[in-house]
């Protein structure tokens, strides 16, 4: 890619949240001809309705599965820029059951091969690939170390590890995008604006805590953008990025925001000085994890999360080479409620 808009793009994950947006912004600047969608059965509404839209348009369909060898009966077509959505993204969900984020990566490459030499690889990844194992110090680069504390975490690190080793023998370059909470139209049901968009509605005590830890987010919409944008960048070839907005929010400072964007301002709840202390010198114990019975370590570490720093990313270096404006959280909610 030397800048350039690409002249064929596959996208896997075309269906899900961000390849909605990412197909229609695709289709802003290619003909529909030119991008092929790796689908699967839609699962919801959403992703029927995504899927009608795309084969009207003319976009092409290749049906697959990423868990078969290979992922599909036809062949692969010819590509420029891959964009690799496709994951399960259920923080809840068990190994076995997220075999699709890295033995799917693998089996997709494997298919590519014959027509994936010169191509550019865009992998959406995850904060969760750096996660922590101690109480944070400051926000997470690209070079903090992979310390992922959950299945999800650990598949898309592993991901990570496919993409890079098959550039070697296959011949594609390759950018890694590590995501934060994406937010907008669409997001996910029971995800983290999801919950906090219902609390605040309904005035709920828990989403009145103002809880101390901050994290990154990233509008959806931004999120496309910044794929195409950074797929045609040559100085984004071999490199990962922490990819968020400009915000360092707290969890208790979103809250207050949404409540804001929904009409309903939340009267917040401060913690009172020894209780977050507290709070972080158990959530960070190696011996209490150790100790725990494995049921309880999921709310364990999303506690962790809310009353620290844990998903915190420093953008400079993605900043570097994209620096377009991103949405601001009010700006970003505004849209979101109003298509919720």
């Amino acid at each position: 890619m030397n800048g350039e808009s690409p002249q064929r793009v596959l996208v896997t994950g075309a269906t899900g949240f961000i390849g909605r947006r990412l197909v229609r912004r695709l289709m802003t600047e290619m003909a529909p001809a030119s991008i092929v969608c790796f689908v699967k059965p839609p699962a919801t509404r959403l992703e029927a309705t995504a899927l009608e839209s795309f084969r009207t348009a003319g976009v092409r369909l290749v049906d697959g599965n990423l868990l078969n060898r290979p992922v599909s009966g036809e062949p692969p077509p010819p590509v420029d820029v891959v964009f690799h959505l496709a994951a399960n993204i259920d923080t809840d969900a068990a190994y076995h059951d997220l075999r699709v984020n890295h033995e799917g990566t693998a089996n997709l490459l494997e298919w590519l091969r014959p027509v994936s030499r010169g191509a550019r690889v865009v992998y959406a990844s995850s904060v969760a690939v750096h996660d922590r194992d101690r109480l944070p110090r400051g926000p997470l680069t690209e070079t903090s170390p992979f310390l992922a504390r959950t299945p999800y975490g650990r598949t898309k690190l592993i991901g990570e590890g496919i993409v890079q080793q098959h550039a070697t023998t296959d011949g594609y370059s390759w950018t890694i995008l590590r995501l934060p909470t994406v937010y907008g139209p669409g997001q996910k049901p029971d995800g983290l604006f999801d919950k906090m968009i219902r609390m605040a509605s309904s005035g709920s005590l828990l989403g009145r805590i103002d809880w101390p830890g901050r994290t990154s987010i990233i509008h959806v919409d931004d999120a496309a953008d910044v794929m195409v944008e950074l797929a045609r960048n040559p100085a984004a070839a071999g490199e990962a990025y922490c990819v968020a907005s400009d915000e360092s929010l707290t969890v208790g400072g979103l809250a207050r925001e949404i409540g804001r964007a929904v009409g309903r301002p939340v009267e917040s709840i401060a913690l009172r000085r020894p209780i977050p202390g507290a709070l972080r010198s158990v959530v960070w114990s190696r011996a209490a994890w150790k100790a725990m019975p494995s049921p309880l370590r999921l709310p364990f570490w999303r506690l962790s999360l809310i009353v620290s720093d844990g998903f915190w990313f420093d953008t400079s270096k993605f900043r570097r080479v994209y620096r377009k404006p991103l949405r601001n959280l009010e700006q970003g909610l505004a849209d979101t409620i109003e298509r919720r």
